[in-house]
Parts: structure tokens; C-alpha cells; sequence
């Protein structure tokens, strides 16, 4: 190199002496002695100057040597190979690297062999060569995944699944469909499916073993680097999405048409729903997720082949789980399909993070429309459900009383499923907080002089008040501004008044007993509490009407007769109608029934305490006008503890 360089350094000197020369006609001796000395040099100099030069400088004759010779070795290797069946990566480890190493050198030729001052036709062999590499790699690729790609194990898979769903306590029972007078109100409770959230787990796995990953990765840089990225994209995407969905299909996933969506019975899909929460949870956490890490891995560093291998391979699979999503939320919308239709949007709203994260690239943006797409419309059905449940409860229209004046089965099915809405409380207020409504001014009962108004709830509490809480004192008034109309079934006003106590007091029951009391509050609890008592008062004066009237002192004195102005046929027949008037009550409510311990007790009480206080003032007062006189027990039938003995009696629910 110093050689050149001086050799460079003396032609421009001497170029510089032969410009002087050539404007001096009188050349010295001294000039012609000196330029005598350059003239060996000046020859080797003129052959320099009339080679042809590489880009860095050496000749390129020395170029072209030296890359053939390159190409040759490389060359050798890559048929050598070719004409070799066995399996590159199945022998020792060194022959992939020579492999590799002579794919580089052909790869590293190709862009001097491009310049303008090469060989054609060793630019067109080195393609070749490359050409007959990339077919062998890919062939290697395709073996590499297809070995180390065996679908997921299936118990393994069935485990996760199982960790990651919780069911409900009746196993996923049939939704409630219609109103069970027999039924008993524990029985009701199972009436309404409740799948409960799922709970977290971990599960972790490599799709390929990560020694492999390695070699696959440096497959993959090589045919991406020679013009050959879709080939192996290609390649990739048709292995290992046939291996995903073999997984997902072991997993349990279905394709199910949205005609068989519509027409398959409900106790059918909602065992399917069931299958489709646990397998998408699994599908997305473990399945995806390991799917998305292998294809990073494979592709590291090479874009756009990693973020299109994946859509590609990925997409599919979750609009399965997608499309099934979007079928179930177009079906009829029954009130038994809410706590499914928001089980599955729950599991959507708990995954797209990681459905986020798994499908995070911006080409995959369609897919996360998707997801948010899916999730509104599953929204979308469940406030329809919840507006059709209303709707109903407002034109229930069955017309037979109960039996007993005991509850309603329309009360039981509706405090049931308002107990499970409570379950679902989060979501719903997420669904609801944009049709939030105002607080019901009024309670749904409006008859028997009752104070009816909610003003001091709607003004200390309405405003802190949830969407939800909201919607449920809607969900009551419209069940008790219904029950109010089936009481004017009953002939009996007393029979009304008690078929309206026991409903409103299973009411309170049920919310008292649920997360229920929190949501309407103290507020909501009192009124209610205060309307049964108002109940029993009303109860106690229509029911024993007549019998009180028997007990009053008016039209008992005359002017003749006993010496206290009272007359004795008076209290006799007064007596006598007593008799008859109690006994007749007693008969008359002896098929009426309170089911609720707490309020029959509080029903005796309120009849007792003001009967035989009665009673014994009226005795007491004109008994002894009766002492001593022909059939004085016939009048005076019973003592005060014989009519609290009847009492007790009544009422039973057996």
C-alpha cells in the first residue's frame, strides 16, 4: 500500500515538470539528468494508470479473483448439500453453521457483483447459487416448525381451562322462563343462572423449544435478506396455524353458524356460552400469548414479516370466538339471557388488555376494532334485556290470585333476578351510566292513605345514588304498581291487604338479605319497613271490623233492666254476635296465609294486642251482669287466653 501511494506521489511530480518543461524551449542539462532518473518509475506508472480500478482502489482483476474464489467455496458447500437428503439441522451443529456461513459470503457478493465493472455472468451464477441456498433453507424452515410443532396437550389444556372458570352454584341450570306458583322460594333462587366471574391463573409455555427458536430466527434472517421474506411468512403462517387451531379446537372452540346460534334451544347455548368463556380466557392468555411471543421471536428484528405472520396466523382464530360473541348478542332477548350476555362481555372487558397487548401492532388495529366492536354490542343486548325485563314486569297480566294471599310468583321471579343483577352491580353501572334516569317520586303502592312519596330519599340520597340503584327502585315500583292491580283480583279487601303485606314484605326480605340494601339504602328500607307496618294496621281494622264493633259500648243501655242503665239482652245479643262475628274471621282467615315467620308473628300480635285488651275491658265491664243467669257460658264462650289460643292459630303456612 505505501508502495502505491509513493508511486502516486512521484507521477505528480513528475507531471508537474513536464507542464514546466513544455513552456521552456532552453532544457538545461541538469533537467534532462534529472528526469533520466524517473524513468524506470514512469513505466511502472504508465501500467498503473492504464489498469482498470476497483471501488477500493486494487485492481480489479485482484477483485474479481478474489471474489470467484469466494464464490467457489461457498458454491461448493451450498450443492454439496443439495445433493445431500439429509437434513442440515439434524446433524451436528457445525454444519449449519457452515451452511449459514457460506449463504452469508454468496449474500455478502451480491452487491459488489452489481456494479457496473463486474461479470455479468458471475452475478448471475452467485444468484443462482442463492437462489438453490433459499430453496434449501426453506425446506429446512418448513421441516424445523413441523417437528417442533405438536398441538397443545389436551389435558393440560383442559386443566387451564377448568382453573379458569368458576361455574355457578347450580351447575349452569336452565334459565327461569315463566312464573312457578308451586315452586318453593329456595327453588326460585336456582331459577336464575349466575355464572360467576373467572378467577386468575398462570399458565406458561414454549410452542418451540427456544434452542430451536434460535435456528428458525436465523433461517428466517437469511431468506428475508434474499428477497424471500413472503416465502417464508408463508411458510410459517401455514404450519403454525394449523397447529393453533388444532390447540383451540382441543381446547374446546366451535364454529357455529349464526342460523344455528338462533335456532339452537336455550339450555343448549347456554352450555355453549359456558364451553365459549372458559376456551376464549384460555385461548387468549396462554394459546395467543405463547403464539405471539414464538412469532416475535422467530422474526425478531425483521418487519414486516413478524407483525404480518402473526395477523395472518392469529386473526382467524379470535374472530371464531368473536363471531360466536356477535351471534349470541343478536338472539331474542328473554330475560334469562342477561347473566350469560353479560358473562360474556365480562370475559371480554377482563381480556382486552391482554387481547391488546397480544394483537398490539398497528396492522392488528382492525382486529381490536373487532374486539371493541363485539363488546358494544353485547352491551347493547344486555340494556335491551334489562329494558325488556321492565317492560315486563309492567304488563304481567296473569289474572289468578294467589292462592292464600300469600306471594306472587311474578315478585318471587323478579326479587330473584334483581339478587343476581346485583352480582353483576360493576358492569351494569358501566352499562347504565348513560341512560342514568331520575329517582322514582313515588312508591309503586298508592292505596289505604299510605304516604307515598320518596322526596326525602330523591332529595338527601337520589343524588349520590348509582345508575344502577336507580334502576332497580325502578325495577320495584313497576312490580308493586303490578301487584297493587292483581290485589283488586280478590273479592275479600282483607285478603288484599294481606296478599299486598306479604309481597311487600318479601320484598324488604329480599333486599335485606342482598347486596340490594346497599344500592337502595336506609332511606328506600324505611319506607318500605313503614309501608308493612301501615299493612298490618290496615289488616287488623278491615279484617276484625266486626268483631270490634261487637265490643263497643254503644247501644248497650236502656231504661229499663239493670240498675246500672245496661241491659242484660243487650249484652246477650252483643255477646252472642261476638261469638259468631270471631268465629267467623277465625274461619275466614284460617286459609289465609303468611309465609314469612317474622311478619305472622308481627300479623298476631298486632290482631291480639288489640282484641283481647278489648275483649277484657268488655267483660270485664258487663260480665257480671250476666253471673248467676240461665246459660251464662253459652254468652260468654271464651276468656281472653281461648281468643289468643285462636289467634296463634291463624296464619300458618303449612
Amino acid at each position: 500500500m505505501a508502495n502505491k501511494d509513493g508511486d502516486r506521489r512521484v507521477l505528480a511530480a513528475a507531471q508537474h515538470i513536464v507542464r514546466t518543461l513544455g513552456k521552456n524551449e532552453h532544457m538545461t542539462e541538469d533537467m534532462l539528468n534529472i528526469l533520466s532518473n524517473f524513468d524506470d518509475r514512469l513505466s511502472k506508472m504508465n501500467d498503473f494508470m492504464q489498469e482498470p480500478r476497483g471501488p477500493t482502489g486494487s485492481s480489479v482483476s485482484t477483485i474479481l479473483q478474489n471474489m470467484r474464489e469466494r464464490l467457489n467455496v461457498a458454491e461448493e458447500v451450498i450443492r454439496r448439500r443439495t445433493a445431500d437428503a439429509s437434513l442440515i439441522w439434524a446433524g451436528p451443529s457445525q454444519d449449519a453453521r457452515s451452511y449459514l456461513k457460506a449463504v452469508d459470503d454468496v449474500q455478502s457478493l451480491m452487491g459488489p457483483l452489481s456494479g457496473t465493472w463486474c461479470e455479468k455472468s458471475m452475478l448471475d451464477r452467485a444468484t443462482q447459487v442463492l437462489h438453490i441456498a433459499v430453496q434449501r433453507l426453506q425446506d429446512e424452515f418448513n421441516h424445523m416448525l413441523v417437528i417442533n410443532s405438536e398441538t397443545v396437550d389436551k389435558e393440560w389444556l383442559s386443566y387451564c381451562a377448568n382453573k379458569s372458570y368458576v361455574p355457578s352454584s347450580n351447575g349452569g341450570a336452565a334459565g327461569h322462563t315463566g312464573h312457578s306458583s308451586d315452586s318453593s322460594d329456595d327453588e326460585d333462587d336456582d331459577d336464575i343462572p349466575l355464572a360467576h366471574p373467572v378467577t386468575e391463573f398462570n399458565a406458561v409455555f414454549d410452542p418451540i423449544p427456544p434452542d430451536r427458536v434460535k435456528d428458525l430466527n436465523a433461517i428466517a434472517q437469511r431468506m428475508v435478506r434474499a428477497g424471500y421474506g413472503r416465502g417464508c411468512s408463508h411458510v410459517y403462517v401455514s404450519v403454525r396455524k394449523n397447529v393453533l387451531e388444532q390447540s383451540l379446537y382441543r381446547l374446546g372452540m366451535e364454529k357455529v353458524s349464526p342460523d344455528t346460534v338462533h335456532k339452537m334451544p336455550w339450555e343448549e347455548l347456554e352450555t355453549k356460552i359456558k364451553k365459549w368463556i372458559q376456551t376464549l380466557k384460555v385461548a387468549v392468555k396462554v394459546v395467543l400469548s405463547a403464539e405471539k411471543k414464538l412469532c416475535d421471536n422467530v422474526f425478531v428484528g425483521l418487519s414486516p414479516q413478524r407483525e404480518e405472520s402473526f395477523l395472518e396466523l392469529a386473526s382467524g382464530s379470535l374472530m371464531h370466538f368473536l363471531d360466536f360473541g356477535k351471534n349470541v348478542a343478536a338472539v331474542g332477548r328473554t330475560p334469562e339471557k342477561l347473566f350469560k350476555i353479560l358473562d360474556m362481555y365480562e370475559i371480554i372487558k377482563e381480556l382486552l388488555g391482554d387481547i391488546n397487548m397480544v394483537f398490539c401492532d398497528d396492522i392488528c388495529e382492525s382486529v381490536r376494532a373487532e374486539v371493541r366492536g363485539v363488546l358494544s354490542q353485547l352491551a347493547e343486548a344486555a340494556r335491551g334485556i334489562l329494558q325488556e325485563f321492565e317492560l315486563g314486569i309492567q304488563r304481567d297480566a296473569s289474572r289468578i290470585p294467589a292462592a292464600g294471599g300469600t306471594f306472587h310468583p311474578l315478585t318471587r321471579y323478579v326479587m330473584n333476578y334483581m339478587k343476581f343483577l346485583v352480582d353483576y352491580a360493576n358492569t351494569l353501572e358501566v352499562l347504565l351510566r348513560d341512560k342514568r334516569r331520575e329517582v322514582p317520586k313515588s312508591l309503586g303502592v298508592e292505596t289505604f292513605g299510605l304516604s307515598d312519596t320518596l322526596v326525602d330519599i330523591q332529595g338527601r340520597e337520589g343524588e349520590k345514588m348509582s345508575s344502577l340503584a336507580i334502576q332497580m327502585m325502578w325495577l320495584i315500583v313497576y312490580l308493586e304498581r303490578n301487584l297493587e292491580a292483581k290485589s283488586r283480583q280478590y273479592m275479600d279487601q282483607s285478603m288484599a291487604l294481606l296478599f299486598l303485606m306479604n309481597n311487600v314484605q318479601y320484598i324488604v326480605q329480599k333486599v335485606n338479605q342482598s347486596e340490594l340494601s346497599i344500592l337502595l339504602g336506609d332511606g328506600w328500607l324505611r319506607k318500605h319497613t313503614g309501608q308493612v307496618r301501615a299493612y298490618i294496621a290496615n289488616y287488623v281494622k278491615t279484617a276484625w271490623r266486626n268483631v270490634f264493633a261487637c265490643l263497643r259500648d254503644e247501644g248497650l243501655t236502656s231504661t229499663g233492666g239493670l240498675s246500672g242503665g245496661v241491659s242484660r239482652i243487650a249484652i246477650k245479643d252483643r255477646l252472642k254476635n261476638f261469638n259468631f262475628a270471631f268465629e267467623e274471621a277465625c274461619a275466614a282467615q284460617s286459609s289465609f296465609i303468611v309465609p314469612d315467620p317474622q311478619l305472622r308473628e308481627a300479623l298476631r300480635i298486632a290482631i291480639a294486642g288489640k282484641l283481647i285488651p278489648a275483649y277484657r275491658t268488655f267483660i270485664e265491664r258487663y260480665g257480671n251482669s250476666l253471673e248467676g243467669g240461665r246459660q251464662a257460658d253459652k254468652y260468654l264462650k271464651y276468656s281472653p287466653d281461648d281468643l289468643e289460643n285462636h289467634v296463634i292459630d291463624l296464619f300458618d303456612a303449612t
